[in-house]
């Protein structure tokens, strides 16, 4: 039994934060979301949407990584230990073997170094392919994005629920934009947002209308 909760809770929270974060975003975005709902709907998705067919839909996937870029799951230092032989930084300073070194995913996905001067501003295009960007040159930009992503973590200790985690997303948030109108109640309410460890929220009130 104890596996089985195991395998049901874990990422519970992450999970529903990033769902929270994709629509908080999206629907404060009305371009975008109009863009992303009209490529839903022209998916013809039956019923659930299998989580192939989610995952081929582009901007659905930029939508979903530039909202998990804006608002990670975890926004606390992912702490690794300096190996016995230390860590020579790039500046040339020295950090000594066993101190606790991290990076906060919350900072690094707004790194305007990596991301461009409007890392601060949700805008899913930045994952698609740019007019008049070569495929190198967008794989190159790709590379650096996924270097600077640790939603998920990173290296030997990255989140084994990854997987998981983004079947569920897909699924969901697909699912839920084909058979509803979404919109929000208030789109003046403030969105609160409470950090130990998870980035929890409030204020994200929405009325979903079926489809007919």
């Amino acid at each position: 039994m104890g596996y089985l909760l195991v395998n049901l809770l874990a990422g519970a929270d992450t999970t529903a934060i990033t769902i929270r974060a994709f629509f908080w975003y999206t629907l404060h975005s009305p371009s975008a979301y109009s863009k992303l709902e009209k490529e839903i709907m022209a998916a013809g998705i039956d019923n659930v949407a299998s989580f192939s067919s989610a995952r081929a839909l582009p901007y659905l996937e930029a939508c979903v990584r530039e909202a998990m870029r804006m608002h990670p799951g975890v926004c606390m230092l992912l702490e690794r230990y300096v190996p016995e032989s230390g860590l020579k930084l790039p500046d040339g300073s020295f950090v000594p073997p066993g101190t606790a070194v991290g990076t906060n995913p919350y900072v690094a996905g707004r790194n305007k170094g990596v991301y461009g001067t409007d890392a601060d501003t949700y805008r899913p295009e930045r994952w698609l392919r740019n007019e008049g960007e070569t495929r190198e040159e967008y794989n190159k930009r790709m590379r650096l994005y996924n270097a600077a992503d640790l939603t998920f973590g990173g290296g030997s200790r990255a989140c084994i629920g990854r997987y998981l985690a983004e079947l569920e997303l897909y699924k969901i948030v697909a699912t839920l934009i084909n058979k509803y109108e979404i919109s929000l109640m208030d789109p003046d309410a403030p969105w609160v947002v409470t950090g130990n460890w998870f980035p929890r929220q409030r204020g994200l009130n929405c009325c979903l209308k079926k489809r007919t």
